[in-house]
């Protein structure tokens, strides 16, 4: 059996936790809502203990555990005990819950947004593309469910080698240290950036996860 190859992700598919990125980060990851499993998903459509991914003979394999809710692999309706192979890209439903699994969690990546408050605490979400909406619609690349962000809140985006942030005329205003984003602003690894209550921390992909400071940031007015 080979060595374990630390790395792979699942990245959410679904309203909410579109991009988001859950890192498989020990060779046995189960899923379901119970309490005891390593990714848990508090959500009633999800069974208690769902689905395992597992990594064996150089490979991770998709194991479900349960027929008390439904397993699909790219569409394909699976049963308790069926195991399948997992390659990059394959799509894994969970319920209504869809999730694409990527072999490297550094495949595709451009930077990421780590959300230190708000109701994504704790959560981060990948950014694949050069350009990157941020709100609380449906439509957007990383999604806030939050009345204090709006609909289309800010955009980010990159330009040759540089990133920047612009506001898309927000009700409640997008923030940085030097105050608000009132035009485009060049965006730098470690940025700290409010979107409403909500507040992320810029990270660049090539670069290593920076320490954040939680200082208040500057009013918008």
């Amino acid at each position: 059996m080979s060595a374990y190859s630390n790395g792979a992700a699942l990245i959410g598919q679904f309203y909410g936790e579109r991009n988001r990125e859950y890192p498989l980060r020990v060779p046995v990851v189960s899923i379901g809502r119970a309490s005891a499993n390593s990714l848990r998903i508090q959500d009633e459509r999800i069974a208690a203990h769902h689905v395992r991914i597992a990594w064996a003979e150089a490979s991770y394999l998709l194991e479900v555990t349960t027929d008390e809710a439904p397993t699909a692999l790219n569409g394909t309706r699976l049963a308790a005990g069926d195991h399948r192979s997992l390659v990059d890209g394959d799509l894994i439903s969970l319920s209504d819950f869809e999730f694409r699994f990527v072999a490297r969690e550094g495949t595709d990546v451009l930077s990421r947004l780590w959300v230190v408050s708000g109701v994504h605490r704790g959560k981060t979400f990948r950014i694949e593309t050069p350009t990157a909406s941020v709100g609380r619609a449906p439509d957007n690349d990383v999604q806030f469910p939050d009345r204090s962000v709006s609909r289309h809140h800010c955009r980010i985006h990159r330009d040759s080698e540089t990133w920047w942030i612009e506001d898309l005329g927000s009700t409640n205003g997008t923030l940085m240290r030097d105050g608000p984003v009132s035009a485009a602003k060049p965006l730098r690894h470690g940025d700290e950036i409010a979107a409403g209550f909500s507040r992320f921390v810029f990270q660049e992909a090539s670069k290593p996860l920076m320490n954040v400071n939680l200082e208040p940031l500057p009013p918008s007015n």
